[in-house]
């Protein structure tokens, strides 16, 4: 089972994407904090297949900094943001991501994640 880890700061956003990738057979660790997602990502980050972050996370860090920290512990992490305020800003993202701009159903995340994980 791939197991993804998701950064968004809005707790029932994160939530409905939770659900929708849990429906498609992926197991999902969740992170509301740019510092949560650090601390995850030192112990962890090889055993994530995928990172979906929000681009804007509130206070601290956003989600290009996460990116960018998961890609130096494992280079080979797929990864795609999330955002409803900075599509634009798709040159700042990590080689071979994907900007996915709100709003979305999470159905839709989730199956743009299972074709990316299963080609």
């Amino acid at each position: 089972m791939e197991r993804i880890l998701l950064v968004e700061d809005e707790v029932l956003i994160a939530e409905m994407i939770q659900d929708a990738l849990s429906d498609r057979g992926l197991k999902v660790r969740s992170a509301h904090t740019d510092r949560t997602a650090y601390d995850i990502l030192e112990g962890e980050a090889r055993s994530f297949a995928m990172l979906i972050a929000d681009v804007n996370l509130g206070h601290g860090g956003n989600g290009f900094d996460v990116a960018k920290r998961a890609r130096e512990l494992h280079p080979e992490l797929k990864v795609i943001y999330i955002t409803g305020h900075a599509a634009h800003l798709r040159t700042q993202g990590v080689e071979g991501s994907l900007m996915f701009p709100k709003p979305f159903y999470p159905a839709e995340l989730a199956e743009r994640v299972v074709e990316l994980l299963d080609p």
